[in-house]
């Protein structure tokens, strides 16, 4: 289950005047984006190692219509599709895994926080969707056994063209 909006598991929440609890992550971990545009986005200066599984999650807010563009994407040399978590035009959004593409069942463009994470293993290439804490959807034969390679760079906020 992950932590409430504003909040971190085992420490407080951000709190309104009112005494209720905040809807938004802190500010600390937040990058905003007012403007789709292609020269905002933000670098992560650590690069990934080989990855047989992971677990990506963020708290997401949008009411981009249509489509809210690309929360990120990692690239490595030769394939700037390694892994890219995308919402383009009036489609739903997509994880692609070295070009290799799985719709994703969420509902994000109401212009409130959600809560959303994708989890992956190359062992069959099985992933699982997870909305506010539901699971939303699920598959398999998503890039199976193609490792994530390392070394590569992860940007947020921007889809890469290599």
């Amino acid at each position: 289950t992950p932590s409430p909006p504003g909040g971190r598991r085992g420490g407080p929440a951000l709190l309104r005047p009112t005494g209720q609890k905040d809807n938004r992550p802190p500010d600390r971990f937040q990058l905003t984006f007012p403007l789709r545009t292609n020269y905002m986005y933000a670098k992560v200066k650590k690069s990934l190692p080989e990855m047989y599984a992971f677990s990506v999650c963020m708290w997401i807010k949008s009411s981009a219509s249509p489509g809210m563009g690309t929360p990120f994407s990692y690239a490595v040399p030769g394939q700037a599709n390694e892994l890219v978590l995308i919402e383009w035009g009036n489609n739903p959004m997509e994880i692609l895994i070295n070009d290799k593409v799985a719709k994703l069942p969420f509902v994000i463009n109401d212009g409130k926080w959600h809560h959303i994470c994708v989890t992956w293993t190359t062992r069959d290439g099985v992933w699982e969707a997870y909305q506010d804490g539901t699971q939303t959807g699920s598959g398999e034969n998503l890039a199976p056994y193609h490792p994530i390679k390392p070394q590569g760079v992860l940007v947020l906020g921007q889809e890469q063209v290599r």
